[in-house]
């Protein structure tokens, strides 16, 4: 990972990330959709490095955060109550003095897609890297700047051949500071029609796998689950008192409904545009939108995660969750074993498995090594997520920084 970025005001972006030209006819999901081709690969790696304009949900919002948008990501968003990043009696008695934001806070403000060209392709969120370097606060005013820093051709199981674009976003805070470097990973899938999609869905719809019926023992776990999860909050942990081996106490997510996911939307600052604003989005992303098959309807391909018609137009076996939720729930899982002195410095994590509407996942973790780097006590971290039918469908590695007892490290 590249040194720490220098403080300064982000530069005037060079490059607009939409498609360029004059606009074309909507492309239909079902007759026109295209084929990864080697020619339209290259045109995007000319922008490899091309700090690039950022409108992926319109309008950005570069203004100061008020509490309540860092309530509304963390309960809505993520599912998360702490009272650290909702109640302004609670944080003002922290060191902080205020609300903080949890560790995926970010993606509200830019949302780490950085996916130019390749027209009618669908993008599918793969895995992220964030590294924190100063917690954000209510007050704070976050700009972000994003660019390509690679495009890598690649083969699957569940999709023959496919692109992965990574891309970098920092961000930060009025003072002109960096509070964040992300590192995204997003796939660039053709249309399940065009011959190359995901694999998942069935072709026969007599093939489809009934949904996973609960029974009520398995509710009745499920809720008390919830009702026993255990945050550290105020008791400080400190690095000392941390060893190699420690278990995370576990959180649940799920089973994910509708609702869980038209809730992560809701918590977020920006989102997919709507009614007329859908239209005129459309008239400048002509190729980013879908046809429903059944209705003739346009819509932004984000429908799939709603709606199982859609979903289908990808290879998806239904509808499925938006993958930041998986890393958001990642860092509930480090926040919650931290305390409140405790920072997720780094958070990195990849989604294996789609997480579907009904699933139930379980983010379980385990401390692999503690260690002090330039004065700061750390401790590595590697975590999971197992739905139901005890199938992993995330993973991934985190640092979080604790207090220690000695005073001459750095909290």
């Amino acid at each position: 990972m590249p040194a720490t970025p220098e403080p300064g005001r982000p530069p005037e972006p060079t490059h607009a990330d939409t498609d360029a030209g004059p606009a074309p006819a909507l492309i239909r999901s079902g007759d026109d959709a295209p084929a990864l081709r080697d020619e339209e690969i290259e045109k995007v790696r000319k922008l490899i490095g091309v700090w690039l304009r950022r409108d992926v949900h319109t309008p950005a919002l570069y203004e100061p955060l008020a509490v309540h948008d860092i309530r509304r990501w963390a309960q809505y968003s993520v599912g998360d109550d702490n009272p650290l990043f909702s109640e302004v009696d609670y944080a003002k008695r922290t060191p902080y003095g205020t609300v903080i934001a949890p560790p995926s806070f970010t993606f509200t403000i830019d949302s780490g897609i950085v996916a130019p060209g390749l027209p009618g392709i669908q993008w599918i969120f793969a895995g992220s890297r964030f590294e924190n370097f100063k917690p954000i606060k209510a007050g704070d005013t976050i700009t972000a700047r994003a660019r390509l820093i690679d495009v890598q051709i690649k083969e699957g199981r569940s999709v023959p051949r496919y692109v992965n674009q990574v891309g970098e976003v920092l961000y930060y805070n009025q003072d002109g500071d960096v509070v964040t470097r992300y590192e995204g990973d997003i796939y660039r899938i053709p249309r399940r029609r065009s011959g190359g999609g995901f694999k998942f869905a069935v072709k026969d719809p007599a093939e489809q796998p009934k949904p996973y019926k609960y029974s009520q023992e398995e509710i009745e776990r499920i809720a008390e689950g919830y009702r026993q999860e255990e945050r550290r909050g105020r008791e400080t942990r400190y690095w000392d008192d941390v060893n190699p081996g420690d278990v995370l106490p576990p959180v649940q997510k799920g089973p994910l409904t509708l609702v869980d996911i038209v809730g992560f939307y809701a918590g977020r600052r920006t989102v997919y545009s709507v009614l007329r604003l859908a239209f005129l989005d459309r008239d400048r992303h002509p190729r980013n939108v879908y046809y429903s098959p059944t209705r003739n309807i346009p819509m932004h391909p984000a429908a799939g995660h709603f709606d199982a018609e859609i979903a289908h137009e990808i290879g998806m076996p239904g509808a499925y969750d938006q993958g930041w939720q998986r890393i958001s729930w990642a860092g509930h899982l480090l926040t919650n074993w931290c305390s409140d002195l405790g920072f997720v410095r780094r958070l990195n994590g990849r989604v294996t498995k789609p997480n579907l509407v009904g699933d139930l996942t379980m983010l379980e973790g385990e401390v692999t090594d503690k260690r002090k780097e330039d004065g700061e006590p750390l401790v590595d971290i590697r975590w999971w997520g197992t739905n139901q039918r005890g199938e992993r469908n995330c993973d991934g590695t985190a640092t979080v920084r604790l207090p220690a007892r000695d005073v001459s490290l750095r909290w």
